[in-house]
């Protein structure tokens, strides 16, 4: 039985620790659910398919992250994508085209425009439709395409059926009966280079014997386009598949597959008189699947007298929709600590409202497991985080990728402003009244004093403004002098005489972006939810128009959801994320950008 935890994981008197660290101290930096990812193991995995193989394209969709698409490409394997957005992420990790391969049922014109002319080093082509498009596409950019047909050879494996490609009523590829056809326009078509021919059966395949009934199928079209068409295959793409070990499988042996293929394509070749083509493989879990694992929090525990035990995390079908949609079955173990206690059968559930969000059934987990333990999944690293969903609105989970030395989050927990990212304005902007007992005008130096105090006030909470530290009178009263201009506004609410909010804005000084007025705003803790952040933001827009600007900005801490919801009410949207933009307190902290028309 090959084992199911990647190498790096130990199991002792602390738990579980990933590269000598504790599952406890990876989650109190990192928080849950996060995915660990071996990177020690990933490089040695695409170093040993390498050399195995010769040549490999990783598949992208296992995990589509720039860090491990540039680990894949250090390592000597190419990249396999199937949409323009993972040529996109290859491209963005600084995989040079050539070293990309896209594929795909029904790619769009804007997929094919962007890899033919980025200079992908091949295309696969799907159906008979294509050849005419790629031909077409190569035309306009002037350039000879080198291509790929990807052919049906028609045979069953043992997978499950949603992931069974190379069967005869599939989604994918060319019918054998076909093939022949849609290889001679390729062939006829002066804008491709037919280089080829590609096959794919299926995923998660823990023999090699349908690789060898695939290869006779493929030799033997191979034999018919030499005779028919005059044309000699140079490659034989056996696509990807390769198995691994989840619970109690074993794992499908990389270097003797690529033994048996080799042996096969060269035999098989010779008895039919052709030229041994070269041949590539396709893996996509078998690099990153069996390098990482999943650790959750465990929450509420139900016993169902009679019935079964149900232990809830905090993660669940959003960041791995695999047992729900095929039923995959994985390894668990307690990882915060270690526990004597009889081990019992538990159905680890999610927190979604799903009947369904089950993420395994009846497995063994200690009788002691309590709410705040961690949990630990195996296998984690392939077709989880890249089917993530926000199902919900749960953010997908952080992934941090390790070795003995180090720990660095590659993709970063998804809060609550990346969940609202894409929201536009439905509604008109409001009216913003002045609350009863409140004036809110142009700045004046007199204000100063009070300014200050207010904004020294809301800095001292430490979540809302960057200002940290005294506020001096004498800065803010040179600020305030000059409070009213067509390139800046300082802008009071007013209570009693006292400054009770504040909203700052000006335009940006570069030609190019003149249009453009940023702005912050702060009002005093006793006055927050009372209509005078509105009726600051109704000034600000009165000062915009009345100066000729056209659009607004501002930045704001994603913790500050109450401040996005009076935002987002006055048409404005986020546009983007400042990485660590603010060092608050020794602290760093993101900022979100957002803008308005006005």
């Amino acid at each position: 039985m090959s084992h199911p935890w990647p190498e790096g994981v130990r199991f002792g008197d602390e738990g579980l620790t990933f590269r000598g660290r504790t599952a406890r101290d990876l989650v109190a930096r990192y928080g849950t659910p996060l995915v660990l990812v071996d990177e020690t193991v990933v490089r040695e995995r695409c170093r040993s398919i390498a050399e195995a193989f010769g040549r490999a394209l990783w598949a992208v969709k296992a995990f589509p992250a720039g860090a491990l698409i540039r680990i894949a490409h250090e390592e000597g394997l190419g990249l396999l994508a199937a949409t323009g957005g993972e040529v996109d992420a290859c491209l963005r990790a600084g995989v040079p085209a050539s070293r990309v391969v896209l594929h795909g049922n029904n790619k769009t014109d804007a997929e094919l425009r962007l890899a033919v002319g980025a200079g992908v080093g091949l295309l696969i082509l799907d159906n008979e439709e294509e050849v005419g498009r790629v031909a077409d596409v190569g035309r306009a950019h002037g350039v000879r395409q080198p291509v790929l047909v990807r052919v049906v050879p028609g045979l069953e494996v043992d997978t499950h059926e949603a992931v069974a490609t190379g069967v005869v009523d599939t989604k994918f590829g060319v019918p054998m009966p076909l093939a022949l056809r849609v290889l001679r326009l390729a062939l006829e078509a002066p804008e491709l280079d037919l280089r080829g021919i590609h096959l794919h059966l299926g995923s998660q395949l823990l023999d090699a014997s349908p690789y060898e009934a695939a290869i006779d199928v493929a030799l033997d079209l191979l034999v018919e386009a030499r005779r028919e068409l005059g044309w000699t295959a140079e490659t034989l793409d056996l696509g990807g598949g390769m198995g691994v070990a989840y619970t109690d499988e074993r794992a499908l042996d990389l270097r003797g597959l690529a033994a048996t293929v080799r042996s096969r394509v060269v035999d098989g070749a010779a008895a039919r008189g052709l030229e041994p083509p070269e041949v590539v493989v396709e893996p996509g879990r078998a690099v990153t699947a069996p390098a990482a694992l999943t650790l959750y929090t465990v929450g509420a525990i139900k016993e169902v007298p009679g019935v079964r035990t149900y232990v809830a995390v905090d993660g669940g079908m959003s960041d791995n929709l695999r047992p729900a949609l095929y039923g995959s079955r994985y390894t668990m173990a307690l990882a915060s600590r270690r526990s004597d206690a009889e081990a019992r059968p538990a159905t680890v559930v999610g927190r979604h409202c799903e009947s369904g969000d089950i993420l395994a059934r009846d497995v063994p987990l200690p009788s002691d497991l309590r709410r705040d333990d961690l949990l630990a999944v195996a296998g984690t690293g392939a077709y989880e985080y890249a089917m993530s969903s926000n199902y919900n609105k749960v953010g997908r989970p952080a992934v941090v990728l390790a070795t003995e030395t180090t720990d660095r989050a590659i993709l970063r927990r998804e809060d609550a402003g990346d969940l609202a990212r894409l929201e536009l304005p439905t509604a008109p902007r409001p009216a913003a009244p002045r609350p009863a007992g409140v004036e809110v005008r142009p700045a004046r130096v007199r204000d100063a004093r009070s300014l200050a105090r207010m904004v020294e006030s809301v800095a001292a909470e430490g979540r809302f403004i960057r200002t940290e530290g005294p506020i001096t009178v004498r800065e803010t009263r040179r600020r305030l002098r000059v409070g009213w201009s067509p390139d800046h506004a300082e802008l009071v609410a007013v209570a009693d005489g006292a400054v009770v909010g504040h909203l700052g804005i000006g335009r940006t000084p570069h030609a190019g972006t003149r249009h453009v007025a940023s702005l912050g705003m702060a009002v005093a803790a006793p006055w927050r939810g009372r209509g005078v952040g509105s009726a600051l933001l109704g000034a600000a827009f009165d000062w915009a128009r009345w100066a000729g600007v056209e659009k607004l900005s501002l930045e704001v801490y994603p913790h500050n959801t109450v401040a996005m919801a009076l935002y987002r009410k006055f048409g404005f949207v986020e546009e983007g994320r400042l990485r660590a933009h603010s060092k608050k307190r020794g602290t760093y902290e993101d900022e979100i950008v957002m803008g308005a028309w006005v």
